[in-house]
């Protein structure tokens, strides 16, 4: 999915974090891997995935409850792993192989004021 169908008017997107090489490597879930589209902006944090079957959620920037990064002994070692953003009453958005974890959640603290 292009950013440019799902960006709103005046939104300006801060981070656009990528796939780990290790998401790629899952033949299962290459085409969903292929369709993901993940972004940080000034006012919501967005992921959307699939092609036929199109999932999308999105939590409200200010709404960002807690972000949690689990990585294992291989994302430690390859920088990457997962991230369950709580957003709240907009319920949980988990992130699977993503590169930087750490800076992906720095980037959400930036937007929301100072890295709360």
């Amino acid at each position: 999915m292009k950013i440019e169908k799902v960006i709103a008017q005046g939104e300006t997107i801060v981070y656009q974090p990528e796939l780990s090489w290790v998401a790629y490597c899952q033949l299962g879930s290459l085409i969903r891997n292929l369709t993901t589209t993940i972004f940080v902006s000034d006012k919501r944090l967005f992921h959307s995935h699939g092609w036929i079957h199109r999932h999308t959620h999105e939590i409200v920037i200010g709404k960002v409850e807690s972000i949690i990064v689990e990585q294992g002994l291989m994302g430690r070692i390859f920088n990457y792993g997962t991230i369950v953003a709580s957003g709240t009453g907009a319920g949980t958005i988990a992130l699977r192989y993503i590169k930087k974890p750490f800076e992906f959640q720095r980037q959400v603290r930036n937007v929301q004021g100072g890295g709360k």
